[in-house]
């Protein structure tokens, strides 16, 4: 089971010198994701409340499905299972063999640190910076207020979705998540 929150913040700069001032580990150092979210033509994984991923990145492809949204008021939760492939180009291939379609890609930095039986993830999107926080509650809660976070400004929603939010804002059409220079703006 996933339990997370993502936290938007003004830098990561200033959160990682914190985290590492009060003994964080880092546990991957900063690195490119490339994320594209796989669906059959009728949408009918994203309509039953799931999804399916693959996260291609320096060391390899991750092809993860993750499950319903479970209720909780404080943090998203949700069955999550994960698997390594060596080859993300294959991995697309396979899917697409058997009639998953991409429909969705975002991308990101991401660095992660280990502390306190939590993982906290500074991730930087094209359209902001954000920490998300992993692991129980009680470690969700103990990072937080080591990082002297607000428990009010955790976010349960994805990416997408405070992407999707951010465009509305600004009166642009919503699309990929991508860095300009990627050349990747549809999957």
């Amino acid at each position: 089971m996933e339990i997370e929150v993502k936290v938007p913040v003004a830098g990561v700069a200033a959160v990682k010198a914190r985290a590492q001032a009060l003994g964080y580990e880092i546990h991957r150092e900063r690195h490119f994701e490339a994320n594209i979210l796989y669906d059959y033509p009728e949408r009918s994984i994203s309509l039953s409340g799931c999804l399916l991923r693959v996260r291609e990145t320096p060391q390899g492809a991750l092809l993860t499905f993750k499950g319903k949204v479970v209720h909780d008021p404080t943090f998203k939760v949700r069955p999550e299972e994960e698997t390594t492939c060596a080859d993300g180009g294959a991995l697309r291939s396979i899917l697409e063999s058997i009639g998953l379609r991409p429909f969705f890609r975002y991308e990101k930095f991401r660095e992660e640190y280990r502390g306190e039986g939590g993982l906290l993830c500074l991730d930087e999107l094209p359209f902001g910076d954000f920490l998300e926080l992993e692991g129980s509650p009680a470690a969700i809660e103990a990072l937080a207020r080591s990082l002297e976070l607000d428990p009010a400004s955790f976010v349960k929603r994805s990416y997408a979705d405070l992407y999707g939010e951010h465009c509305r804002k600004l009166g642009v059409p919503f699309g990929n998540i991508v860095f300009p220079e990627s050349g990747h703006a549809h999957p």
